[in-house]
């Protein structure tokens, strides 16, 4: 569990009681209360508290509110808010809390899956985009969180429900399914009973499925997300099953292959990348099924991260195929990406996945640490292959480190922080040798502040003497040399230098110098220690041996580094705050977040040091901080100066007073009698340089009474006060009365305040240990041990308000405040009679004001505030009303305040009586003041803001307000993420626990201003303020909604009677102010106002109304205010949902929570019940006002578009399924389908589709007999197995058979028993349990929907009589026919007019088909219109898909309309209109049985049969693009049926016409690939069947198609053959065998882009040679180009181990064969490389050696070209190769090089040339492959490297192309080992180097 503000109470000063059973009681009774009772507002709010403070209930009452809340989101109805906090809460508790696991609750997965399914395949009367999105969204997290909660025993059952949904063919629902399988899998592990579980039907163990899931891998090859889907379901169960899971070699090598895909490397600049991911024909389909974006749920993580997740939790052991092994060879091919000169897009994903790495093995290596750890013994990690395991990721971190971009630095310091907590000497020996060697450097700035942020990244590691003793002993030397980074002239040095001491002392470090006994130890050699030779990482790996004695001696050793580093420290620091020239305050313009970030760092830092420091410091501290602010008296420095002031005050209490605060005393009293500060000015920042010193003095005063506790002022208070007194009373300079303000709330906070005590809040260790000797002798073994907060926190003192505090309060209550009050009440009488104020007047009344501002929050902490008592019966309505996103905390107590230790407790008493007075008399003199500024003097605006302050300062201010405490907490969190935390352990440095303490305490503060006594006065402050957000100045109104915004958040009820305030400025009465109208608008769009609005009717529908009305102010500016805020609160607009029954089994484990339900309980639940009926009857009476309030605005000719479409977009969100139906509404929406605007028309459409969508399921729902009902049969395929239809093949001949009989009959009346099928999915890969078919249609013209819901019946009328009204429908086709907002070439139609087609026709039948049907008859033989074209596609679209439930005769007429029209439209299509009627058709047919169009099928697929020697190519082109969008809609269930129509597309192999041979292309790549499919009877039989193939499955990719396929592509091949023989070049135009190299080009990459690529490679292997002919071909350089395009995809494909081998076989054939080229060898060497990279890991090693010998061979060829190239590609393969190939490549190519070339010299011939001729492309060969091995390892230097490097040196002397390939070689190798050489010459022997030098260093001129 995170450790929150709220997990935890530290031991608080006052007694708290026993809160937390408290609050569990109050609690469990309340929310029993909210749900039995329907009390939907109470409810949300308590679920909310739930979230931040459920961890204070007992587990038991925990895991029941978690089963509660979730029955509620599965089977109760809630409003979209309600479920969106009951699913952020329960997914916080699931996610977060470890105490509840799997054995204690078990949630039901189906129901889950059932509502996230309906947002994913909505029907259309659930369709709502504006919500559906954020709906998704959480409850997608949910299932995430939820999922390892499931019943493993269910496993089987969501199979069966997932696997039929499985259709790989057709691309855009299957992520979706993916994801579902992904989130509702089980994860947990199956335990050995849980077989006797109720609830699963058939109980499966995770290795009976798992092989299913790696079959469905086979099924795409090389796509990121459908993969990335995968791989998170297997590592998920990985991580769930604590090690009672391992997978098989097998399936770590596909895992690691899919892994390897998915960090994106660049294999080759000049391949052509594969595309990523496919598409259909038409492409974006998915919105017609009314998916997500992308087809797609919201699940989002980082792909490399799952890959990373994956290999952590699957490491074992060393074992032959392990994990490990794995990863290391993973390690040697990924690392030159890693290399800051070898950056690009793959940067980002690479450093990723290393920081994912490293942060898992940190998590898992604590999991398995702790003593109540879950995993097995046998699956934790040895600590030997850990660290191996750590050594392998260092070297790509360490890279990593000096990159070039700014995240991939921070990314590599993650990476090391993790790996330094889990291995911290594998780690910082290394790392710290360059550190130390990068912050050295000068000229390298990026390598220094990279070294310098590392440090602050890891400063908490080193410095932990528990985990890295030796780390002690550098801490000291960094601080010292980290000091020159604290430089004014580079800010983010700075920035970084004092994080890093910060955290340094933060984890504990004591700056003290230790006394050291003797020399440094000797230590003790041992023979057994493991060797520590450079470059030997076997010794890294052993454990090493640490000797304490040398490390304690060199630690004290070097602590006499500390007292000269404070004194430099300091000097540092005041050299940074004299540059400081910026004004935190922003008065001198805007402050960069960078430069307060700075000033942060260095009071955090300086904070720090001082405390942990030791007191023998303290002298010299105290000198050179007095010495420094006496020294200085710069005011752009003086921000600076107090920050250092505070910390010294903070730190050293005693010597800060005794050296600062009389000193700045005398010289304030000195200048302010010299009349400094006189001259009367409201300015921010003094411009008078005589005021410099005063100011100075006044502001380190100032600074130290902010810091001092009690004890210390109390000593000081005389001195203090006067000087108050004086700046107050004498000065009239706004800057300095200012800071005697300051100083006064200063004092009285520090007096009434509860506060941890001063002199220990920052400390590592408690004061009693600091205190004792004994830790002081060897202080360094407690640096970096932290204990968990409770522990630490025992012993903090706190100061806690005394006697002799409360009588200084008093005292200095009547000294400084009480006269102010009276000077203000008359002054204020005074200015009353005034017309006009000085500016002396107005000077003094500001510094009243300031004075009892700062007074008032002086004394908030002295008395709680006064308390509102509600009761029980009352309790619901209070919490209801709390604003439940306003961040409050609620602590422990639901009806009242809680302790929180304030200075005068007792109510009674006359100390608090005298406060509560004075707080009374300042409120009222207040508003006193405010209501005289707001009569007369508006355009003083100075003193107004004050005011304002003021006002906010009564009514919110009670110890702290929500602004302060927000602000606090955060200022108390900085630093806190540079600590690797274990947050289930709640151990953090104590010096954040003391802060966390702090602010759990103003948190109570906080929560006490919710419960407090409301009267008039506050009333009159609240009006006032809302009437100056209405002010004229814009500074004013700023101020005060942002006031107004705090006021409303503490206390809520104040905001009722002003929000008819600011409608009223909105309402347009004639006289409009844009001004007033801004203020308005951004008061009502604050968070309280906005939430209410969200969850009360009574005030959403005035606001919105007033909002959509307006429109009468001209001005910009505020009309985008208005449509901001009526938009947002659009997206929460919903009808109120109608008070149902309560399900019977939420009833049960809501009444087992607590006590039982007694009567008076009883009654108040009925209480609450009937209030809660009778909101909602208000609410639906407001919902309908609202609505007829909406269309009269719609209806209004004076309505501009804009704001119409604002009402309209909240009628769409009032049209929810459950809502009533409003016929005013329903007859509205048909009325604007022909308004002229075209946002009218659309909106319209939209919501009057969804308007017919509700009433079509309501008269489903509630008409029993409706006709539409008779026609769904519900199918068993388990009693049915039989039945021919569940059979493959007779299940895709089913369309052909009854096209057969529809074509050949008489009449089109045939019969076809079988029912309709519309699911795609069902049957190709497994058949569902049950189907849900329909029957053939009925005889006759019986309507479907013959009876129409009662409720729904006067909508549906409204609706007919606009649709059917004469010439209704030749608008809409005029309309709907205008030119589209798109693009004028888009190829798209407009889906939402084409639902609203559907929703009409499917609802009102044959009789408007008659209506509508001239009109667009005409447009659709307007064949010289593409709009015209465009909108009787979609007229026809949705005519055809809304039919589907019509009679047989009424179907018979449509058609008999339709078929003539289409005929004449097909026979007269244009270029610029047949994508209109491709897409049109594919609406109309998609995810409906084929059956259902026999018609349309015979006319597309017999009617007009492709000609193709036709010479109207367009057209023949144009019928097989229909035959595409069959296909592409319909794919397997339509092949048979096409096929059997023998369509002649070979005749077009050579086509002419480029159109119609990509076209023929296509098509028969679609037909061949849609040929496949699996057609299991059921799931469970797919399951068991699967489990028979071994671990992986079944390999669906090896599949080569069916006999005809095999057969064409062959036939293909042998035709371009012939022609090829017969091909005579020609200037005459294309030859037959270059057309007919085309399709087939274009048949092959089809493959790629819209099928499968499975059968792209077995299909490519049958035509192999003639394709890899073709890319030699100079007479076409298209087919060149394509050709070469193909084999990159082809190389870039994913195999699984079967087809990889039978892939790479292929290729070598090829290479071997005696008839390739060497231009062809030369193509295809460098795709070797490529396939053998991306399949390194399905590839066995056999045939690993195969590809290398086979590379080697063509490095002794004959042609210099395939020489070069061959190398190029075995270096590629010698960074995949293991240290044994590696070994063997090199000492076949020495052996090459033993015989010499002999020297020629003065030009002589050799004696032996052809000898000599023969021998050169030996030794070219040996050359080539030592460079080979140099360049396959760019940037590190392997053990053999140095010798490699000789021998090339060696032959330097050879003639080319020998010299000149080692001299490339060198050239490459000083390039890429330039930034590190320092290092790597050290891997070198003398002579070596000397050798090395000759060939690197370029040589002199003059040499």
């Amino acid at each position: 569990m995170r450790l929150g503000e709220f997990d935890w109470v530290p031991t608080l000063p006052y007694n708290v009681g026993d809160e937390a059973a408290e609050f569990e009681r109050s609690f469990v009774a309340q929310f029993k209360r909210a749900v039995l009772s329907n009390n939907h507002p109470t409810l949300n709010h308590l679920v909310v508290l739930l979230r931040a403070s459920y961890i204070r209930l007992s587990l038991p009452v925990r895991i029941r509110l978690c089963q509660v809340i979730y029955e509620l989101i599965l089977h109760e109805s809630l409003d979209l808010t309600l479920l969106w906090d009951c699913c952020t809460t329960l997914t916080d508790i699931l996610l977060k809390d470890e105490s509840i696991t799997p054995r204690e609750l078990t949630l039901d997965w189906f129901g889950l899956y059932k509502l996230i399914k309906a947002e994913v395949f909505p029907k259309a009367w659930h369709h709502n985009p504006l919500t559906r999105n954020s709906k998704c969204s959480f409850l997608v997290g949910l299932a995430q969180a939820a999922n390892k909660f499931f019943d493993p025993a269910a496993a089987g059952d969501v199979l069966q429900e997932l696997l039929p949904q499985v259709q790989f063919n057709s691309y855009d629902w299957q992520s979706a399914v993916l994801q579902l399988l992904y989130l509702f899998l089980p994860s947990s592990r199956l335990e050995p009973n849980d077989g006797a579980r109720a609830g699963a039907k058939e109980i499966k163990r995770v290795e009976d499925w798992l092989p299913t899931i790696f079959s469905l891998w086979s099924f795409n090859m090389n796509t990121g997300s459908y993969n990335a889907y995968l791989m998170k379901i297997v590592t998920l169960l990985i991580i769930e099953h604590k090690g009672h899971l391992r997978l098989t070699t097998e399936q770590l090598r596909l895992v690691f292959a899919t892994g390897l895909q998915l960090l994106n490397l660049p294999l080759d600049r000049s391949t052509t990348p594969l595309p990523r991911s496919f598409s259909t024909a038409l492409g974006g389909t998915s919105i017609i099924y009314r998916l997500p974006k992308n087809g797609s749920l919201p699940v989002g993580e980082d792909k490399a991260a799952t890959f990373a997740r994956f290999i952590v939790f699957t490491l074992q052991d060393d074992s032959p195929g392990g994990t490990l092994l794995q990863f290391e060879q993973l390690v040697q091919m990924i690392e030159p990406f890693y290399h800051p000169s070898n950056s690009g897009s793959w940067s980002g994903i690479l450093a990723r996945f290393l920081r994912q790495i490293s942060k898992e093995l940190l998590n898992r290596s604590r999991e398995e640490a702790k003593e109540d750890t879950e995993v097995l013994p046998s699956a934790r990690l040895p600590r030997n292959i850990r660290r191996r395991f750590v050594i392998s990721i260092r070297t790509l971190a360490m890279m990593l480190l000096f990159s070039k971009g700014e995240e991939l630095v921070s990314l590599s310091h993650s990476t090391l922080k993790y790996l330094a907590e889990v291995e911290p000497d594998l780690i910082f020996r290394p790392l710290l040798d360059t550190l130390y060697t990068a912050i050295d450097a000068v000229t390298e700035t990026h390598r220094v502040i990279s070294a310098i942020r590392a440090l602050a990244k890891l400063a908490s590691t080193l410095s932990n003497f528990e985990l890295y003793p030796e780390g002690a002993q550098h801490v000291a030397p960094l601080l010292t040399l980290i000091l020159p980074g604290i430089d004014v002239n580079d800010p983010t040095k700075a920035f970084f230098s004092l994080s890093f001491i910060a955290d340094i002392c933060a984890n504990g470090v004591v700056l003290e110098e230790l006394p050291v006994d003797g020399d440094v130890p000797i230590p003790a050699m041992s023979s057994g220690a493991p060797s520590e030779a450079a470059g030997d990482t076997s010794a890294e790996e052993a454990v090493p041996e640490t000797d304490m004695e040398e490390i304690e001696w060199m630690v004290r050793s070097s602590t006499a580094q500390f007292e000269t580093w404070i004194d430099q420290y300091f000097h540092r620091v005041f050299m940074l705050t004299d540059n400081m020239s910026f004004n935190l305050d922003g008065t001198n313009g805007m402050v960069s977040f960078a430069d307060i970030k700075l000033y942060m760092v260095t009071a955090r830092a300086t904070r720090l040091v001082m405390f942990q420091c030791s007191e023998r410091y303290h002298p010299m501290i105290a000198r050179l901080v007095t010495n420094y602010v006496n020294s200085v008296t710069s005011l752009p420095a003086l921000d600076g100066v107090c920050c250092i002031v505070r910390e010294f005050a903070s730190a050293i209490p005693e010597s800060a007073c005794k050296n600062l605060l009389p000193l700045c005393c005398e010289r304030i009293k000195e200048e302010v009698s010299n009349g400094v500060g006189s001259v009367p000015s409201l300015s921010k920042r003094s411009t008078t340089h005589s005021e410099t010193t005063l100011i100075w003095y006044a502001s380190i005063l100032s600074s130290l009474s902010e810091r001092l506790c009690a004890s210390h002022i109390l000593r000081y208070k005389g001195q203090i006060v006067s000087t108050i007194n004086l700046l107050l009373d004498k000065c009239l300079s706004r800057h300095v009365y200012k800071l005697g303000c300051t100083m006064l709330g200063g004092l009285l906070s520090a007096l009434a305040a509860i506060y941890p005590d001063s002199s220990d809040n920052c400390r590592s260790v408690p004061k009693r240990v600091w205190a004792d000797p004994e830790f002081h002798k060897a202080h360094f073994r407690h640096w970096g041990k932290h204990v968990p907060v409770s522990e630490s926190l025992e012993a903090l003192e706190w100061h806690v308000p005394s006697a002799e505090d409360r009588e200084a309060i008093l005292e200095l209550v009547r000294v400084l405040i009480v006269p102010r009050v009276s000077q203000l009440n008359k002054m204020i009488d005074e200015l009353s009679a005034k017309q006009e104020h000085s500016n002396t007047e107005k000077v003094q009344l500001h510094s009243l004001l300031s004075a009892l501002t700062y007074g008032l929050r002086g004394i908030s902490t002295a008395i709680p505030p006064p308390e509102a008592h509600i009761d029980a019966e009352g309790l619901p309505d209070h919490i209801a009303g709390i604003d439940s996103t306003s961040g409050i905390p609620s602590l422990f107590r639901l009806d009242g305040q809680v302790p929180a230790g304030y200075a005068f407790t007792d109510r009674k008493g006359d100390g608090y009586k005298e406060i509560e007075g004075v707080r009374e008399s300042i409120g009222q003199v207040a508003l006193r003041a405010m209501e005289h500024m707001a009569k007369s003097n508006e355009d003083n605006v100075a003193i107004i803001k004050k005011l304002i302050i003021l006002a906010e300062a009564f009514l919110c201010y009670y110890g702290t307000d929500r602004n302060t405490y927000d602000s606090n907490k955060r200022a108390r969190q900085s630093g806190i993420d540079s600590f690797a935390i274990d947050y289930s352990t709640c151990v953090i440095p104590r010096y954040y626990a003391v802060r966390c303490a702090m602010t759990i305490h103003e948190a109570r503060m906080l929560r006490n201003s919710h419960f407090i006594q409301i009267n008039q006065l506050h009333h009159d402050l609240s009006s006032q303020l809302a009437h100056f957000c209405l002010s004229q100045y814009s500074e004013v109104r700023s101020y005060a909604v942002n006031v107004i915004r705090n006021v409303f958040y503490t206390i809520p009820k104040v905001k009722f009677p002003l929000i008819p305030v600011f409608l009223n400025e909105l309402e347009d009465n004639g006289s409009s102010d844009p001004e007033r109208m801004t203020g308005a608008v951004n008061a009502l769009n604050v968070g309280p106002i906005r939430n209410l609005c969200r969850s009360d009717w009574s005030y959403l529908s005035k606001v919105a109304l007033v909002l959509c009305r307006a429109q009468h102010e001209d001005k910009p500016t505020v009309k985008k205010l208005i449509r901001d805020l009526a938009l947002w609160l659009a997206i929460f607009v919903a009808p109120p949902l109608p008070v149902q029954e309560m399900q019977t089994r939420t009833i049960e484990l809501v009444n087992g929570l607590g006590d039982d339900v007694d009567s008076r309980m009883a009654a108040m639940i009925g209480a609450d019940h009937e209030k809660r009926i009778e909101y909602v009857d208000t609410a639906m009476k407001e919902e309908r006002g609202f609505i007829n309030g909406l269309i009269a605005i719609i209806r209004d000719a004076g309505t501009t578009w804009r704001f119409a479409a604002i009402a309209g977009s909240y009628l769409n969100q009032l049209n929810a399924v459950y809502s009533p139906i409003d016929p005013h509404m329903a007859s509205t929406f048909a009325d604007y389908l022909t308004s002229d605007l075209l946002l009218f028309r659309e909106t319209a459409a939209i919501n009057l589709t969804r308007l017919l969508s509700k009433i079509r399921k309501r008269s489903k729902n509630n008409c029993p007999g409706i006709s539409v009902n008779e026609r769904r049969v519900i199918l068993d395929t388990s009693e049915h197995q039989n039945n021919h239809i569940f059979r493959k093949q007779s299940y895709m001949d089913l369309c052909e058979r009854a096209l057969a009989n529809y074509a050949s009959s008489s009449s089109s009346s045939s019969e076809m028993p079988e029912p309709f099928i519309d699911n795609p999915a069902w049957g190709w890969f497994a058949w569902p349990r049950e189907v849900k078919a329909y029957a053939p249609p009925p005889p006759g013209e019986a309507m479907a929907y013959d009876r129409i819901d009662p409720e729904s019946q006067e909508a549906y009328d409204a609706v007919k009589q606009v649709v059917f009204a004469e010439g209704k429908w030749d608008r809409i086709a005029k309309l709907f026919s205008l030119e589209s907002s798109r693009a004028p070439e888009s190829d798209v139609i407009g889906l939402n007019r084409t639902f609203l087609y559907t929703e009409l026709f499917a609802l009102f039948d044959l009789p408007l088909l008659e209506t509508a049907w001239p009109s667009f008859d005409r447009l659709a033989r307007d064949f010289e219109n593409p709009f015209s074209q465009r909108a009787a596609a979609e007229f026809i679209g949705g005519l055809l898909r809304g039919s589907k439930h019509w009679a047989k005769a009424s179907l018979q007429k449509l058609w008999d309309k339709v078929i003539p029209l289409l005929t004449v439209v097909l026979a007269n299509l244009r270029p610029d209109s047949i994508h209109f009627w491709q897409r049109g058709l594919h609406f109309a047919l998609a995810r409906r049985d084929p059956r259902r169009f026999l018609p349309l099928l015979k006319l597309l697929i017999y009617g007009r049969p492709f000609d193709p020697h036709a010479e109207t190519p367009f057209v023949e082109a144009a019928k097989l693009d229909f035959l595409r969008t069959l296909l592409a809609t319909w794919d397997w269930r339509i092949v048979s049926t096409i096929i059997a129509s023998k369509p002649r597309l070979f005749e077009a192999l050579a086509h002419p016409y480029e159109q119609v041979r990509v076209s023929v292309g296509g098509v028969m790549s679609t037909l061949c690939s849609l040929e496949f499919s699996v057609a299991y009877a059921q799931a469970n039989v797919a399951i068991e069947d699967l489990a028979r193939y071994g671990s992986t499955g079944c390999d669906y990719s090896y599949w080569e198609g069916t006999q005809r396929t095999r057969g064409l592509i062959e036939r293909i091949g042998s035709q371009i053959t012939e022609w090829k023989a017969d091909h005579v070049p020609s200037n005459e135009g294309a030859s037959e065998f270059s057309r007919g190299s085309k399709t087939l080009l274009d048949f092959l990459l089809s493959f790629f882009a819209y099928s499968s690529r499975r059968l792209a490679i077995k299909s490519l292997s049958l035509v192999l040679p003639l394709v890899a002919s073709l890319q030699e071909w100079h007479d076409d350089e298209d087919i060149a180009s394509t050709a070469k395009g193909l084999f990159h995809f082809y190389a870039q494909i994913l195999c699984t181990p079967q087809l990889s081998e039978s892939v790479v076989a292929d290729i070598l054939g090829l290479l071997k064969d005696p008839t390739s080229t060497r231009h062809l060898i030369a193509q295809m060497l460098p795709l070797l490389y490529i396939l053998t990279f991306t399949n390194r890991f399905t590839l066995s090693q056999e045939m690993h050696t195969r590809i290398v010998d086979t590379t080697v061979q063509f490095m002794g060829h004959d042609h210099v070209e395939v020489r070069q190239v061959a190398s190029a590609a075995l270096t590629g393969m010698i960074k995949c190769a293991s240290s044994n190939v590696i070994f063997d490549i090199r000492r076949a190519f020495s052996a090459k090089l033993t015989k010499r070339l002999p020297r020629l010299r003065n030009g002589r011939q050799p004696k032996n040339p052809a000898a000599y001729s023969k021998l050169i492309p030996t030794r070219h060969a040996g050359v080539l492959g030592l460079s080979c091995l140099v360049l396959a390892f760019p940037y590190t230097i392997p053990d053999w490297m140095p010798e490699v490097l000789v021998q090339l040196a060696e032959c330097i002397d050879d003639p080319n192309p020998i010299q000149a390939t080692i001299q490339r070689t060198f050239a490459e190798f000083r390039r890429t080992h330039m930034d590190t050489w320092h290092e790597d010459r050290k891997r070198f022997a003398s002579n070596q180097l000397e050798i090395l030098t000759d060939m690197l260093v370029s040589p002199c001129y003059y040499a």
